[in-house]
């Protein structure tokens, strides 16, 4: 059926996703980053390989994490552990690798990147967020610390800062988004509660008005002494039958619309009365999320169905079937016994192109089959 084949994403996976995202793209530009600042500033000559190897590495390692990452709307701890590790290993030897005056400067490709990995893992390291992050600064100040001695010793400082500052930021920005999408999922999830009992509230409403009009009319009936053993006994079963689907044919406690309305139809309609021992009714768990358009359509379609037996089918073997179908439909179907009739030379009379039909012009299809002396079987199929 329909609304439950795709559930609603919640807040917490949508905040996901959307952390996931940021921080792929965040890592992205501070790769590229390094890119526009190569040309500016030549690389040292005998160490030349270490840095791009390193930079190739990590820009690898980082485009699988994140595409790992938004393919599951949220980034595996091992990963962010990995992330950290490789973190480490680069901040120290690519650091290493360049000048003691370059080593803090924009022309190590590792600062940028380095930030990134202790956003991320401030935001995704879990009880380990801290000490993750800690590990990276620390491993860039010892990476980096001959740069503090030149020149350029000050940007060890205000990048070390930097870093340490974004992480605690990031920590934190992404614990309130994340503590805000789960507020917003739990009062959803109250929210659908409190509709679900209203529902509830309303079909046993229903249901006492059912069993008042109904069944408590007919045990007044019979009460009553007016009428013999033997209608007394039919009443019953009609009334047990009629009770049987009401309680029986519900998933996960929901009310199922067609359910009723077939048992409805079965009990009122003069096949009852006029097919010795009644119609006999099979009629298992069905959705409670269909259509009421189709709802009507399969009734309808089931009330001709009846009837064309009560007029034709000369028999008192007569069964109404519903149940779901292999493709997650419903299957609606009246079964007798009777003389049957030829469908290729019998016309189609005015119910069965218009009543049993109906479903087809919502998506639905008919089958009838029958054949002289074998009976007929009228079913009708939908699914969304």
């Amino acid at each position: 059926m329909n609304p439950q084949a795709a559930p609603l994403e919640s807040a917490q996976d949508r905040t996901h996703r959307m952390l996931v995202r940021a921080l792929a793209a965040l890592r992205g530009a501070q790769f590229l980053l390094w890119l526009v600042v190569l040309p500016m500033r030549a690389l040292p000559d005998r160490h030349a390989g270490v840095i791009v190897g390193g930079y190739v590495t990590a820009g690898v390692f980082a485009a699988v994490m994140f595409s790992i990452g938004i393919r599951r709307r949220a980034l595996p701890l091992r990963w962010i552990m990995a992330d950290v590790a490789l973190a480490s290993v680069y901040a120290v030897v690519v650091s290493r690798s360049y000048p003691p005056a370059d080593a803090a400067s924009i022309a190590n490709w590792v600062i940028p990147p380095l930030c990134g990995v202790t956003v991320t893992a401030a935001i995704y390291g879990g009880r380990y967020r801290v000490p993750a992050a800690a590990v990276v600064v620390a491993s860039w100040i010892v990476g980096a610390w001959p740069a503090y001695g030149t020149a350029n010793g000050q940007e060890l400082i205000s990048n070390t800062t930097m870093m340490a500052v974004f992480a605690g930021v990031a920590g934190l920005t992404g614990k309130l988004l994340l503590q805000a999408a789960h507020a917003a999922d739990s009062a959803t999830a109250r929210a659908v509660e409190a509709e679900h009992q209203v529902a509830r509230s309303k079909v046993r409403a229903e249901q006492a008005l059912e069993f008042h009009d109904s069944v408590q009319a007919t045990l007044d009936m019979i009460a009553s002494g007016r009428y013999s053993a033997q209608k007394n006994q039919w009443l019953a079963q009609r009334e047990a039958d009629f009770l049987r689907v009401l309680t029986t044919s519900r998933t996960n406690g929901d009310h199922a619309e067609l359910a009723t309305a077939l048992a409805r139809m079965i009990r009122d309609h003069p096949a009852q009365e006029l097919v010795r021992g009644g119609v006999e009714t099979r009629i298992d768990t069905l959705p409670s999320d269909l259509p009421m358009a189709v709802v009507d359509a399969l009734t309808k379609g089931a009330r001709e169905a009846l009837t064309n037996v009560v007029k034709y089918a000369q028999t008192d073997d007569v069964c109404v079937t519903a149940a779901t179908n292999e493709r997650g439909g419903v299957r609606v179907a009246v079964i007798d016994q009777g003389i049957g009739f030829d469908i290729e030379k019998q016309p189609l009379g005015l119910g069965i192109a218009h009543s049993i039909k109906r479903i087809t012009d919502l998506g639905g299809a008919v089958d009838i089959d029958s054949a002289p002396g074998d009976g007929t079987i009228v079913e009708m199929t939908w699914t969304s």
